[in-house]
Parts: C-alpha cells; sequence; structure tokens
C-alpha cells in the first residue's frame, strides 16, 4: 500500500459520494482473506477521506466499520449443533452474525436521521461489545472492512445438511454496496501475518501453534472466500499493505 494508492482510492470515494443521485451515504465494502491488509487499508483511506474534506468542507465525512464485530459471541457458537467445531472454524461464514450486519446495512441505506451504533469486537475477552461504534448522521461514507463482504456462494446443493453451507444473505449484503474493493495478497504473506496475529493476541501460547492455526482454519476461510468471489469494482494487488 503506498500513500499514491490510498489518495487515489480517497479521491474515488469522495468522487462517488458526490455523484450519488439522492441524499444519503456512500457505502463501500473492502474485502479479502485474513490478514490480506483490510483493516490498515481501509484505516488509511478514512483517514484520507478525512483530511481531505475537512479542509474542503470542515467536516469529517468518512468512518470505519470492521465486520469482527459481527462475529458470534463465544457462548453463542458453544449452543451451535457442532460447538467444537464452530470454535474450531471461528471466522468461517457460519460463524459470523451475518442478519445482524443486514440489518445494519440496510438502516445505513435508509434516510439519515440519527447516530446508528454498530458492535466492535474486543480481542483481549474475545467477544464482540454491542453498540460500541457510533455512525454520526454527518459520517457519509462508510467503508465496511471483512472477509465475506464480497462473497458469492452457490445456493445450497439438494441434501445439503442445513447450516453446512454459508448463508445466502451473504449475497443480499454484498449487493447492498455501491462500492466493492477486494485487497489480493498472497497466501504465503498472509499465513506469516496471522500466526503472527494469533500468538500476540493470546489465542495461541507458541509461534509453532500460530502457523498451525493459520495454515488450518484460516486457510480453509481463505480458500472458501477465493472460491467464492462475487463481483468487484476495483482490485488492489497489495503485498506489502
Amino acid at each position: 500500500m503506498t500513500t499514491v494508492e490510498v489518495s487515489d482510492f480517497a479521491d474515488l470515494a469522495l468522487t462517488r459520494y458526490l455523484q450519488l443521485q439522492t441524499p444519503g451515504r456512500l457505502l463501500v465494502s473492502v474485502s479479502g482473506v485474513p490478514g490480506s491488509g483490510k483493516t490498515t487499508f481501509t484505516n488509511a483511506v478514512v483517514h484520507k477521506i478525512n483530511e481531505l474534506s475537512q479542509l474542503r468542507h470542515g467536516v469529517a465525512v468518512a468512518c470505519a466499520i470492521p465486520m469482527d464485530g459481527y462475529h458470534l459471541s463465544r457462548k453463542d457458537l458453544a449452543s451451535l449443533p457442532d460447538p467444537d467445531e464452530a470454535c474450531r472454524r471461528r471466522g468461517a461464514p457460519f460463524t459470523f452474525d451475518v442478519g445482524g450486519l443486514y440489518q445494519l446495512l440496510n438502516k445505513l441505506r435508509e434516510p439519515i436521521s440519527s447516530t446508528l451504533y454498530a458492535p466492535s469486537f474486543d480481542h483481549a475477552i474475545k467477544d464482540p461489545i454491542p453498540r460500541n461504534i457510533y455512525i454520526l448522521a454527518t459520517q457519509r461514507i462508510v467503508i465496511v472492512e471483512g472477509n465475506y463482504l464480497c462473497f458469492n456462494p452457490p445456493d445450497v446443493p439438494e441434501g445439503g445438511k442445513e447450516g453446512s453451507h454459508p448463508s445466502p444473505l451473504w449475497r443480499k449484503i454484498a449487493a447492498l454496496f455501491d462500492e466493492k474493493w477486494v485487497i489480493d495478497t498472497p497466501l504465503e504473506i498472509t499465513s506469516s501475518r496471522l500466526a503472527l496475529r494469533h500468538l500476540a493476541a493470546g489465542i495461541v501460547g507458541s509461534l509453532e501453534e500460530g502457523f498451525e492455526r493459520a495454515n488450518g482454519s484460516d486457510k480453509e476461510n481463505s480458500n472458501d472466500i477465493l472460491r467464492w468471489m462475487g463481483p468487484y469494482d476495483r482490485k488492489l494487488s497489495a503485498s506489502s499493505v
């Protein structure tokens, strides 16, 4: 990720917002496999948009929402039909509150009136915190980042088990965005990042365990994302993000 790329995407978002035919918000998604650099890139673009909008209009117009806040809680995971598998695969499509995310995006599509709220994720307690991120009425460019925001899984095959296939709501979520951006980062880079991240977060006790997780459940999730990637508007090839 370079300063030029961040500036280009910030200018694009501002231009697309000004081109909206009706008053409202511009919704942008940033998606990619785990460890691809979505959070770093999104925060940089939001910062640049706000820097430009404050200079031009005196107000910060952009905000970022991480999809991580829609992880199912550990309590909810324990109530699923196979809680051990759900915990092992935490981060897979079926371990998210896809309905809650869909509801928020629809609210962001409604006429702007009051402040809206989204959940965050606390890595210390390893659970989401409800209503911990606010979206002000003045924040007209909302960039949501997460693994499955450009997800286009096929319909459940005939005879497929309930809960064994990603929810069709993921396709509806993707359709709600005005701009869909994808970060393409090689898996050999993301696995190293994830191993270090898991160790730093206390999810694993050693770097070796971190690589086992990165090359296990994380890789399974990455393969699903790459296999069922839907249409998008822009791709950032960013091994350096």
